[in-house]
């Protein structure tokens, strides 16, 4: 996919999304649904199938952008709970795979599109956007008092049901 594509392709759903309503953002309750659907959107015209939305997957990611905007730890590896893997275990997750993008960002009123850019170009995130092996994933998005926004999108293949004997 050309960065020209990339580009058509979420501003068609931004001119979609905001067809005839104010430009101002008033609440921000809506940018991880659209997150998660831009990166649908994006892995469908890669040829990727979609993602699932998992409910608990959100609220692990969300509770990991809360803590990034409180401790303002780098990375990915959080100083009390540990690596992605070892957060989805302890959130009762059961993953064959997992996989995690951040991002943060100050001074604009809607992150959406400068998130699912930003993971675009990055080798890594967008290996985990496009990884057909993830089949879950949720967002989590927290803004901070000094207005900036931390972003975590968490990924899995979901571990295989094994029926108790």
């Amino acid at each position: 996919m050309t960065r020209r594509s990339v580009l058509r392709t979420l501003l068609a759903s931004s001119a979609r999304g905001v067809a005839g309503a104010d430009t101002a953002v008033a609440d921000t309750s809506d940018f991880a649904p659209r997150i998660f659907a831009r990166i649908n959107e994006l892995r469908r015209a890669s040829g990727v199938e979609p993602l699932a939305w998992s409910d608990a997957l959100g609220r692990c990611a969300r509770e990991q952008s809360a803590r990034k905007e409180q401790l303002r730890f780098p990375g990915h590896d959080d100083p009390d709970r540990g690596t992605v893997a070892q957060r989805v275990q302890a959130a009762g997750i059961a993953w064959q795979r997992c996989g995690e993008n951040l991002f943060s960002e100050r001074g604009w009123d809607d992150p959406v599109n400068f998130a699912v850019v930003f993971w675009w170009y990055s080798a890594g995130h967008r290996a985990n956007l496009l990884n057909p092996d993830f089949t879950e994933s949720g967002v989590g998005v927290v803004k901070g008092a000094d207005e900036t926004y931390y972003i975590t999108q968490i990924f899995v293949l979901p571990a295989p049901f094994r029926p108790r004997r």
